[in-house]
């Protein structure tokens, strides 16, 4: 009569801490929830890291045909910053 009272107890007490195991798993700090969050955090992360790498290379690519050409490097002047040569003039015209 004892091992049965004693198997009764274990098996109720392996129940107890199966139920707070899996609930720990979907309500703890490190639930599915938060699995779930962080995998599709480093995906958005992952294709973050690939776009600032292309436009690391394009910026790159940039520098070089700077660097390359005195004149391509006046029409960027030109063109981003809106400077002027020594024979020009800006005009202001009203609206």
């Amino acid at each position: 009569m004892n091992q049965v009272k004693l198997k009764i107890f274990f098996s109720c007490l392996v129940i107890f801490a199966s139920l707070v195991l899996i609930l720990g798993i979907f309500r703890g700090e490190s639930s599915v929830g938060t699995y779930f969050d962080l995998k599709n955090t480093k995906t958005v992360l992952i294709k973050r890291v690939q776009q600032l790498k292309q436009e690391n290379k394009e910026l790159s690519s940039e520098i070089q045909k700077i660097r390359e050409s005195p004149m391509y490097a006046k029409k960027v002047l030109k063109d981003r910053y809106h400077t002027l040569n020594d024979d020009e003039s800006l005009i202001f015209l009203p609206d």
